[in-house]
Parts: C-alpha cells; sequence; structure tokens
C-alpha cells in the first residue's frame, strides 16, 4: 500500500462502486427470482384446485354430453359448411372468408374452431347472419365478434368472428 493518497482514494472509490453495483445486481436477481417463485407457487396452487374437482368437472362434462343430440353436431367440415350456408341464406356468402383453427379434442367431445371473415356487408344482411348462428346455439357458438365500419363506406360493415363447435365422440 505504498500508494499515493490519491490513488489510495481512486481505488477505494473503484471497490465502492463495484461492490454497489454487485450488491444491486444481486438484489435484482434475488427480486426476480422471489417473483418467480410465487409464480410458481400460485400456478401449482391453481392447478391442484383443477385437479382436485378433476371429477366433478368430467361429470358435468359428461351431464353435458348427454344432453347434446349427436347428429345435430358438427365436425370441421360440417362447421365449414354450415357457415357458408348461412352466409347464403344472409346474402353475404360472397363476403365471407374463413380459416379453420385446430380442434381440441378431449374424451368426450371435440371442439372445432372456425375465424370467420365478413367484409363489406349491410347491417341487415349481418344481422340475419348473427341470427341464423345463434339458433344453432349449443352447437355452434360464437366465441369472439368483431364490428367495425368501412371507412369509405359507412352503410358497410366488417366482421370478425370466432366461432365454435362441438363434436361428440362416438363411444
Amino acid at each position: 500500500m505504498g500508494k499515493l493518497a490519491r490513488e489510495k482514494l481512486l481505488l477505494l472509490v473503484f471497490l465502492v462502486g463495484t461492490a454497489i453495483y454487485w450488491v444491486s445486481s444481486v438484489t435484482e436477481r434475488v427480486k426476480q427470482e422471489s417473483r418467480d417463485l410465487t409464480i410458481s407457487a400460485s400456478q401449482l396452487e391453481e392447478q391442484a384446485r383443477w385437479l382436485n374437482d378433476r371429477e366433478r368437472i368430467e361429470a358435468a362434462a359428461k351431464a353435458a354430453v348427454q344432453d347434446l343430440d349427436g347428429s345435430r353436431t358438427f365436425n370441421s367440415v360440417r362447421l365449414s359448411a354450415e357457415l357458408n350456408t348461412i352466409a347464403a341464406q344472409a346474402g353475404i356468402a360472397t363476403n365471407l372468408s374463413s380459416d379453420a383453427q385446430p380442434t381440441q379434442q378431449t374424451a368426450q367431445f371435440s371442439v372445432h374452431t372456425v375465424d370467420v371473415s365478413l367484409k363489406r356487408v349491410p347491417w341487415e344482411n349481418l344481422v340475419n347472419f348473427y341470427n341464423a348462428l345463434s339458433e344453432r346455439a349449443p352447437y355452434i357458438s360464437i366465441e369472439q365478434f368483431v364490428l367495425e365500419a368501412v371507412r369509405s363506406d359507412p352503410s358497410q360493415l366488417n366482421a370478425k368472428l370466432t366461432v365454435s363447435s362441438v363434436e361428440i365422440a362416438a363411444p
């Protein structure tokens, strides 16, 4: 330590600065780990609740499926065809485009989802389409519905729907 006082002071400042930076870095990592542990614990608790309710959920799903008429359920192809038929009856078949999403399957049933876009549709035709689609509940349901006016022609609307259907699994 045969250094000048100025060099000792600079070295001390450097060491203190490094120590402060290291302590703050460690503190941030500890806080992040604590947050991660809290989130993981809450997720595990939620999963445990779902697992504890498994029998009740399965019984409710079986009861719901028993009330459905298997001949009125829709597979992915029938759902798309039904949407086209409804659009044709509402007079907007040329305005419809659809995109099938992956099927979600359980032991009792399958849920098929289709994203539907309707471009430049008059209000009356859209209401007819919506009402015809609603009549097919619970076999077809509207998950999401977004409606916006066409800027160049406010008398026409653009609609985006996410439609799903239930298909009962074969025993």
